[in-house]
């Protein structure tokens, strides 16, 4: 009996080994999918520059699409991006690459989910073509229905057709 309970033990010790190798492996993986860094440049209201040790990275932030240039609520939903995250430590979940220094994700300061904060002020719209999150269906309703922000004077058609112009996620190569 005393047999089987060494075998027993050596099995249970070799599964622990093989269980620890998992987490280290999952855990490297999650950490090369995040980024922690300083938010030090706000392109526009759905892109960011993250500054860590290594560099600076350009996010696009996931899901969303924001008013560009002079466009209607532009200048809004780039002062309130900036009001959220500029000078803050933030955490970048990567969604996608598009070369190297930029990529696609989804910030965080602190708790503070920044997408979802941008559509529920109105100052983001969905792209729902290309949305991971569901969630944000909810939060982008409501501010369509009491015309906040952004959607004040934009249509759900303009916004879709934004959203096709300039997707929110890493489109794959085109073949020849």
């Amino acid at each position: 009996m005393s047999g089987s309970t060494g075998a027993h033990r050596r099995y249970l010790r070799g599964a622990g080994a093989v269980l620890a190798l998992a987490f280290s492996i999952v855990t490297l993986a999650r950490a090369a999918d995040e980024i922690v860094g300083t938010a030090t440049r706000v392109l526009s209201g759905d892109t960011l520059v993250v500054t860590t040790a290594t560099g600076d990275t350009e996010i696009r932030l996931a899901d969303i699409g924001a008013p560009q240039g002079s466009g209607y609520f532009a200048p809004a939903a780039t002062t309130l991006l900036s009001n959220i995250v500029l000078n803050q430590p933030v955490r970048v979940a990567l969604t996608g690459q598009s070369g190297p220094g930029r990529a696609f994700g989804r910030v965080y300061v602190g708790e503070l989910d920044v997408i979802l904060e941008l559509v529920q002020r109105g100052a983001a719209w969905v792209c729902w073509e290309y949305a991971a999150d569901t969630r944000l269906m909810p939060y982008e309703n409501d501010a369509i229905r009491y015309r906040r922000g952004l959607w004040l004077w934009t249509t759900q058609f303009d916004a879709r057709n934004k959203c096709r112009q300039r997707p929110p996620v890493a489109l794959p190569l085109s073949k020849p």
